[in-house]
């Protein structure tokens, strides 16, 4: 069995290149909605990003991410891959236990928060990211502001 034993994720999050665009389309397309579009910056690398959220009827929240500016992952994959399914996310109660668990066979680390949040790739996993993160704690950088 798997370290998480999930049957879904919690969310899905997707780069793009306008949040905006991107959400009226899937609201007036999909019916995902109604979404709430926020500027969240980390001063400790020096990233930008606007962040969608919007969630579906069975709980599943679906994240658009837009780089604004600075050296984030997410920068790298839009011009390495385009407009897409970026990560898997995944809560869970100790992410530092579960990161372990995970690189100890054979994960590979590409963004961590201590205790926060942590970016994996593995072999097979057909180009998207997990994403673990601890559900309910403020990032220790991140300001969250209301567009």
């Amino acid at each position: 069995m798997g370290v998480l034993n999930r049957k879904t994720a919690d969310h899905i999050g997707i780069v793009v290149k306008d949040v905006y665009k991107t959400a009226a389309q899937m609201e007036a397309m999909l019916g995902i909605g109604p979404w709430r579009i926020n500027r969240a910056d980390d001063p400790k690398i020096g990233a930008k990003t606007l962040v969608g959220m919007a969630f579906m009827e069975n709980g599943v929240e679906i994240e658009l991410i837009q780089v604004l500016e600075g050296p984030i992952y997410h920068a790298e994959f839009v011009e390495r891959v385009g407009e897409g399914i970026h990560h898997l996310g995944f809560a869970t109660d100790d992410v530092e236990r579960d990161t372990a668990l995970l690189a100890a066979q054979g994960a590979k680390i590409v963004m961590h928060y201590p205790s926060f949040v942590s970016y994996l790739r593995f072999e097979g996993d057909g180009g998207v990211i997990t994403e673990l993160y601890r559900t309910r704690q403020p990032h220790p950088t991140v300001q969250a502001q209301t567009d």
